[in-house]
């Protein structure tokens, strides 16, 4: 079955014969992830679609095509290699900004979140300051996205109006925070990349939505739930360093090296302004909200993902955590599992 014939049967609406804009081709990516292991062709008559595609963004529609010839490439030669996953994925990323760019009148637009970056603080590799968070590579795959330490670049380099925090155990929800930037312009790529001077609160209002699930243990001192404010990216002071943390938990002076600040993303020896190390030994992922009185004082750090500095001491793992951005979606839905892309449903 191809593509299109895909498409009609399951939209029931007849397909122009010579011209498609991006929000019909949206639905034809969608209905070539259900069907993609059928055969390439299905992939081939999506870059037909492509081609024939009045799209405001012509690079856009290029990057999606050269994406495409990727895919087929890879399944006529390797028969659904494990790194489709990720292209599938950024394919349909790709078609969503193309489709948002079309003006649709009296059309309800439903929130959609996507997958920027997981956070699991037990799997031997370590998201500390420098690693992944001002890069530019993807880390991780699609298959272990919600179960690994991931990074999806597309997602990375969109523009968010919203960001939600999500702890996690293998995609089940413990807690949610969602909170709205103030410069909505902008990605995380940029945002995160802002080092110097750094210690910005990006967000504003607190958060916007919160919901924790019945029974869950380890509130207290997460770094996330465990205070409140808004998030600050890129605290940096003295030679340390957090990516993440609230305002609402102790933030250490620029010129104070008191090891003392709490959140995602650390480093106890580096210029958080150029992302520099000084020793590796004192990186570490996720740390526990905590009174350390100074520098030499022990550092309660969840999982074994730290570096092996004397006072980096290996706690409990509390949960993954999953940062998803989202243009339009105010709240999170909190009673399904974890996904890579969630769609919010329309409500009357």
């Amino acid at each position: 079955m191809t593509l299109l014939l895909i498409l009609s049967s399951i939209a029931l609406i007849p397909l122009p014969a010579t011209s498609l804009n991006s929000s019909l081709v949206l639905e034809e990516v969608r209905s070539v992830l259900e069907h993609v292991e059928e055969t390439p062709d299905n992939i081939f008559e999506l870059e037909l679609a492509l081609a024939r595609m009045e799209g405001k963004d012509q690079e856009l529609i290029n990057d999606a095509t050269e994406l495409a010839k990727s895919i087929r490439g890879q399944l006529i030669e390797f028969q659904f290699p494990a790194r489709i996953y990720n292209d599938l994925f950024d394919l349909e990323l790709k078609l969503s900004k193309l489709a948002d760019q079309d003006d649709i009148p009296d059309t309800e637009q439903c929130g959609v979140w996507y997958l920027g970056m997981n956070l699991n603080p037990d799997d031997g590799h370590i998201m500390s300051y420098e690693e992944g968070w001002a890069d530019d590579d993807d880390i991780g795959d699609e298959e272990n996205a919600l179960l690994k330490d991931y990074l999806n670049q597309t997602v990375w380099n969109m523009p968010a109006k919203y960001i939600a925090i999500v702890r996690h155990q293998r995609g089940l929800i413990d807690a949610v925070k969602v909170f709205v930037f103030q410069n909505w312009e902008q990605s995380l790529s940029q945002k995160f990349k802002d080092m110097d001077p750094g210690r910005k609160i990006v967000t504003v209002g607190g958060p916007i939505f919160a919901y924790t699930a019945p029974g869950v243990h380890n509130l207290a001192d997460d770094p996330i739930f465990g205070v409140g404010g808004d998030l600050a990216f890129n605290w940096g002071y003295s030679n340390n360093g957090n990516r993440i943390v609230l305002t609402g938990g102790y933030l250490s002076p620029e010129n104070l090296n008191d090891d003392n600040t709490r959140g995602l993303g650390n480093h106890f020896s580096m210029n958080p302004k150029t992302n520099v190390v000084g020793n590796d030994q004192w990186k570490h992922e996720i740390s526990n909200i905590q009174d350390s009185q100074g520098s030499c004082s022990s550092a309660s750090i969840q999982g074994t993902d730290h570096g092996t500095g004397s006072t980096l001491i290996t706690g409990p793992v509390f949960g993954n955590y999953a940062i998803y951005v989202s243009a339009d979606s105010k709240t999170f839905p909190s009673d399904d599992l974890l996904k890579s892309k969630i769609d919010i449903e329309c409500t009357a």
